[in-house]
């Protein structure tokens, strides 16, 4: 009986219902969407800096994020490697090497006795350029020349190398493809690390902090040029996705304990980016709840319209001996099938939304800068979370806000409400 009456009250004032509906619906759908959009833009932002840079997981010797040193190398990484090729869940992985260097350049053309006219210091990153291409798509990046191949330096010091230069350190330096230069450094046994190299190619990785001060030899030419024979300082992981970062680095922590190596996920080793990423994702929680708010102040004011509007009605009913707990719980039933009618509703609006999104995504005019990476385009996911959050929050919305009228029209006196009304 108290279902049937609450369902006949529901639909009684049409107008008033669906204004009601409105409201509650429109609060699901714009909840919805923005979680899909903070989902899916986070999730796009965060794989597209970690698979074109750092990776999702990374190992090192112990103690290397803390304290970068020449000396903390992995070992036998391409045991580790092996070890992680057997791990379903990793897309692949890249050795890299670190170390410092002094690079001086003479322009293409000039005499053999001109003096080299630009220095700089920069990072030098030792890379294997197939390994470093499948994990990375590297040569996305490269502006100008090509892509890293082998060469005489991979097996022999005196000979000459190939260098990839970062696109403000090129126009720092005043170099080009096919200027040389000279890198200047000290290898890992104490012994001097001089080489020339032939500028092979120039690439902007979106950061021009990373490229201002950064540049790119073969693994192999820099394992020979540092004194770091089958050493690397670092190996990073791709994986398919974000949902398993994870767990991969749990077992690949457990794993490779024994051996005195560290696993850390991008939450780790990009702390920064991380923590950017939280706060932008708590303001967006902020407006997600203001939405909630204004949809529940939109419920409450149209529910307590709806007690006004029906004040003959209870004082006939306190009359007839109804009891005050059933006047509340035929309110609050009236406001949640109201809630799961907008749920229903909403939840068929925010899929069409959510799709759209998801398939054309939104084009970033002008684009959007982020941790130094140039974003373009964003796109939502679809994922539980975009119907159930909206779902509770409508739910207990209509629970809530309906329970102060619902005590009002309770208490609602008999005699004098049908004098006055």
């Amino acid at each position: 009986m108290l279902l049937k009456l609450a369902w006949r009250n529901v639909f009684r004032q049409k107008r008033r219902t669906i204004l009601t509906l409105l409201t509650m619906t429109g609060g699901f759908f714009l909840s919805s969407l923005s979680i899909g959009w903070m989902d899916g833009s986070y999730s796009s932002i965060i794989m597209f800096f970690t698979n074109n840079r750092t990776g999702q997981i990374q190992v090192h010797h112990e103690g290397y994020l803390e304290d970068p040193s020449i000396y903390s190398t992995v070992n036998d990484y391409q045991a580790v490697g092996a070890f992680l090729d057997s791990i379903p869940g990793v897309r692949s992985w890249a050795p890299r090497t670190y170390s410092g260097a002094l690079l001086a350049v003479r322009p293409r053309g000039a005499g053999s006795g001109n003096v080299f006219s630009n220095s700089a210091a920069a990072s030098v990153i030792g890379i294997d350029p197939v390994m470093e291409e499948a994990a990375t798509d590297f040569s996305d990046r490269i502006v100008i020349g090509e892509m890293l191949s082998a060469s005489a330096a991979d097996s022999s010091y005196s000979a000459t190398g190939q260098i990839i230069l970062g696109k403000e350190l090129s126009i720092i330096l005043e170099a080009s493809v096919g200027d040389s230069l000279v890198m200047l450094s000290q290898a890992a046994d104490g012994s001097s690390a001089d080489r020339m190299y032939v500028i092979r190619g120039i690439v902007s990785t979106g950061n021009t902090d990373i490229d201002r001060n950064t540049c790119y030899i073969t693994l192999s030419d820099a394992q020979i040029l540092f004194a770091l024979e089958g050493k690397v300082h670092e190996i990073a992981v791709m994986t398919h996705s974000l949902g398993t970062v994870d767990r991969l680095t749990g077992e690949i922590s457990t794993a490779l304990s024994e051996k005195d190596l560290e696993t850390d996920s991008w939450k780790t080793f990009a702390k920064e980016f991380y923590n950017g990423m939280k706060a932008d994702e708590a303001s967006l929680k902020v407006t997600i709840f203001v939405i909630v708010l204004v949809a529940a102040m939109g419920v409450l004011n149209t529910i307590l319209m709806m007690v006004l509007e029906r004040r003959r009605e209870f004082g006939v009913m306190k009359a007839l001996g109804t009891r005050p707990g059933f006047i509340i719980r035929m309110i609050v039933l009236e406001a949640n099938i109201m809630g799961i009618i907008s749920v229903i509703a909403g939840g068929i609006l925010s899929t069409a939304g959510l799709l759209l999104l998801s398939s054309h995504g939104l084009v970033m005019d002008p684009p959007l800068s982020y941790g130094g990476t140039v974003f373009r385009e964003m796109i939502a996911s679809i994922t539980p979370e975009c119907y159930w959050i909206p779902a509770i929050c409508v739910i207990i919305t209509a629970t809530t806000v309906s329970f102060l009228p619902a005590l009002k029209a309770a208490h609602t006196k008999a005699a004098k409400t049908l004098r006055t009304v």
